[in-house]
């Protein structure tokens, strides 16, 4: 008998999983796919960044965000520059081009997350939050 059983963090993974899988599909509807979305998000959100920025937001391969972010630089959707406090780092940034693709595909993923956040409830989504910040943060405590 395996005494070495998942518990309600693997059950929790399994939903973050299954979250992730419903932004996949997200994606798809949008010509995309979930990594492109993943950047294209970051970038609108956060605004200029590096593509380690992106990677370690996104939990994405660098190779990967890599090779997508090449892609959105030839395609004209994106344009690299030196950072402005380090010039040995490069800041990506939309094009107009690239913020007119990006804005109706976020704009349609903020728009779902509201109506998510809404019918699930605003006080019910904080406190959600709230406690898998705490559970994060005791976790990584044993994890460390």
């Amino acid at each position: 008998m395996n005494t070495l059983t998942p518990n309600q963090i693997d059950q929790i993974a399994d939903v973050a999983v299954q979250m992730m899988n419903d932004y996949a599909q997200f994606a798809k509807k949008h010509n995309v796919n979930d990594n492109e979305l993943g950047i294209l998000y970051t970038l609108w959100v956060d605004g200029a960044c590096s593509q380690s920025h992106i990677a370690q937001k996104q939990l994405i391969a660098k190779q990967t965000v890599n090779t997508l972010c090449q892609k959105f630089i030839k395609d004209g959707l994106l344009i690299s520059q030196p950072c402005d406090t380090d010039k040995r780092q490069k800041v990506l940034h939309f094009t107009d081009k690239g913020r007119a693709f990006a804005e109706p595909i976020i704009a349609d993923l903020l728009a779902q997350e509201n109506k998510a956040i809404a019918e699930f409830g605003v006080r019910r989504v904080a406190f959600l939050l709230n406690e898998l910040k705490d559970l994060q943060g005791v976790l990584a405590k044993y994890l460390e």
